[in-house]
């Protein structure tokens, strides 16, 4: 097997991810137009090794998942469209050739990717079908020397421009899920309506039919029962909200200061006034979250390794990191005032930033669906666990162990007593918040200071204190919820106000909320 000679593989680390950096000035978003990338621009991106960390070396690529969570969350401080664009070329496409494909298959396609300017794609996503994978109406025959798949599939980021694909599939009889490459110029995958997106405009969203002859060597490699499979590979694009968050959220940071340090004001600027610098320090923190949800990633996981065992984590990335983007946002934009809401303004990126943050709390499954999914994993672990109390629970588990002695003055006694489905999604809410202090608790005994990262030592407890107090808050909504919906009589439910109320007011960075 030939192994590719692009010096870029030679280089270590450190000099490969400056030379990255160093060449992608021009795609920063307040730069590149708000559509797909040209054939002549992503290939200036392949000239600098965008996919080389996910081609398993064997084959010509870096192979290195740090490399991978570094070049995302890299591009998606320039341009946040561009984030997901690296994501799902190489976290979604690539990564799941190299484990499932066959060795034809895997030379075909890295082959491909390490010379041209090429995309890879994901189809799953269905018209009847929403969330909900289990009702997809594309099934795949056997035919032969090939298998024949028909269907329509939407939201496929890259509709019209994706030169391969990967398409889950079932099996018209049984219960079975298939997934297989394609190449578009073999014909039968066809963009029907291109949409107009909200945010995002750089991937190229549409409806597509599909009627294709697939050779049999193209099929994946993928064993677990029913969707599983497609599980796993969501885990892997749903941490992938971190590399994302981070980059962007220090960007918004960055910005939202240098703002607010300009705009004058009488005699003074912006940030003169008190809630204007609350607003810029939150936006602050919600960046020192997502950076340790993103270093946790980097460190602690691997995209070439499986997943499965990961999926608790990998929702409360996606739910937390996604609003707290969608939050500072909100709030950068409120800061840049009337320019902010102009989607080509000379000094600020608010408005796009806006649009493209918005649709992260909603592909790859809406939060409200992921809190709910989140909250059953707990409970059932809980449950198993035999268990009375589930902060002692919380203390235990792996996840979020790192949180326990940071929030023993929040009264949790009662969130696990047969929650409502609304109540439920609300418990999803909050454990991602405690997931987010564990994060934050085990980073700052171990992150080494980091120019280009912009956090210290200074920035955990404050970023602590925001998540804990966003935790009072859900567990009030918690209680909430029943009154409102008329869940709360269920049962062994509390009917006192005080159930689920923390026993502690507002907390503050100086009220128990430090790095121990």
């Amino acid at each position: 097997m030939s192994v590719s000679r692009n010096p870029l593989v030679h280089l270590d680390s450190t000099e490969f991810l400056d030379n990255f950096r160093g060449g992608i000035d021009e795609f920063d978003s307040a730069r590149l137009p708000q559509e797909p990338l040209s054939k002549e621009n992503l290939q200036k991106l392949v000239d600098l090794g965008i996919y080389l960390p996910a081609i398993p070396r064997e084959y010509g690529g870096r192979e290195s998942h740090r490399e991978m969570c570094e070049i995302i969350e890299i591009m998606s401080e320039r341009n946040l469209p561009m984030g997901m664009y690296t994501m799902i070329v190489t976290v979604l496409f690539l990564r799941n050739v190299a484990s499932g494909g066959d060795d034809v298959l895997k030379k075909e396609v890295f082959d491909d990717f390490l010379h041209n300017p090429v995309i890879g794609g994901l189809a799953f996503t269905e018209p009847s079908s929403g969330s909900n994978l289990a009702r997809m109406q594309t099934t795949y025959h056997d035919d032969g020397d090939t298998y024949r798949i028909t269907g329509t599939k939407h939201w496929q980021a890259f509709s019209e421009q994706a030169d391969w694909w990967i398409v889950c599939a079932k099996h018209p009889e049984r219960k079975e899920f298939a997934y297989f490459a394609h190449k578009r110029s073999d014909g039968g995958f066809e963009t029907t309506e291109v949409y107009d997106s909200l945010g995002l405009k750089n991937l190229g969203y549409g409806l597509n039919t599909l009627d294709l002859s697939v050779p049999r060597h193209y099929r994946l490699t993928k064993t677990r029962e029913s969707l599983g499979d497609a599980a796993e590979i969501l885990c892997a694009s749903r941490f992938s909200k971190a590399a994302m968050s981070s980059g962007f959220l220090r960007r918004l940071s960055t910005e939202a200061l240098r703002h607010v340090s300009t705009r004058a004001i009488g005699d003074g600027t912006l940030h003169d006034i008190d809630y204007v610098r609350y607003k810029v320090s939150r936006i602050k923190q919600n960046y020192v979250v997502c950076n340790a949800l993103y270093r946790h990633l980097m460190l602690a996981e691997d995209y070439y390794t499986d997943l499965e065992n990961s999926m608790f984590a990998s929702l409360a990335t996606k739910v937390l990191s996604s609003e707290l983007m969608l939050e500072s946002a909100i709030d950068y934009q409120q800061l840049c005032g009337g320019e902010g809401y102009r989607t080509d303004a000379p000094d600020n990126i608010a408005a796009y930033a806006l649009l493209d943050a918005r649709v992260y709390t909603i592909f790859d499954g809406t939060n409200d669906l992921l809190c709910q999914h989140l909250a059953n994993l707990f409970l059932r672990r809980f449950q198993e666990s035999g268990l009375r109390s589930p902060l002692e629970f919380v203390g235990r588990f792996g996840y979020l162990e790192d949180a326990f002695f940071h929030i023993t003055d929040i009264n949790l006694s009662h969130i696990t007593d047969v929650p409502s489905q609304d109540k439920t999604v609300i418990l999803g809410r909050i454990l991602s918040r405690v997931y987010g202090i564990g994060m934050l608790e085990r980073e700052s005994r171990s992150a080494a200071p980091n120019t280009r990262l912009a956090v210290d030592e200074a920035d955990f407890p404050k970023a602590i204190a925001v998540l804990k107090n966003e935790i009072i808050s859900l567990v009030n909504e918690y209680e909430l919820a029943g009154r409102l919906v008329g869940t709360q009589g269920a049962p062994d439910a509390p009917d006192t106000p005080d159930a689920t109320r923390p026993r502690t007011g507002m907390v503050t960075a100086d009220a128990k909320a430090g790095v121990r």
